[in-house]
């Protein structure tokens, strides 16, 4: 019996959503880590997750960049801050941390809050 090896690309698995829960994240570090965000790749953006229909305020862009990122505050069930990347931005986010190109200590204070995937 031969094995195969599996991943993602073999099984038309796709990342669609990745999102990280940190506690406490005050306004300098959250500008820290958007600063870091904005360079590898994604744009910074904040939104209050007590509204059905967002408003999306710009926290760090760049004309360069063609991903984003939301800092998500003001959660009704929970407080904190989640830090969240959906679609193609959460499967560019994880070719990134696959490549070990994320450097982790700017989410050592978070959790994983969601990983999602979906079949192509």
């Amino acid at each position: 019996m031969t094995q195969s090896k599996l991943s993602f690309k073999s099984e038309d698995l796709v990342v669609d959503w990745i999102s990280f829960k940190f506690q406490y994240l005050d306004n300098p570090t959250m500008m820290v880590l958007a600063n870091y965000l904005l360079n590898i790749g994604f744009n910074s953006y904040q939104e209050s997750g007590k509204l059905a229909k967002p408003i999306k305020e710009s926290i760090i862009v760049s004309s360069k960049n063609k991903s984003e990122v939301f800092f998500v505050t003001d959660n009704s069930y929970w407080k904190g801050t989640i830090v969240q990347f959906s679609g193609n931005n959460a499967a560019s986010f994880y070719n990134l941390v696959k490549n070990k190109s994320i450097d982790c200590e700017f989410f050592s204070s978070a959790t994983l809050g969601r990983f999602d995937i979906y079949y192509s």
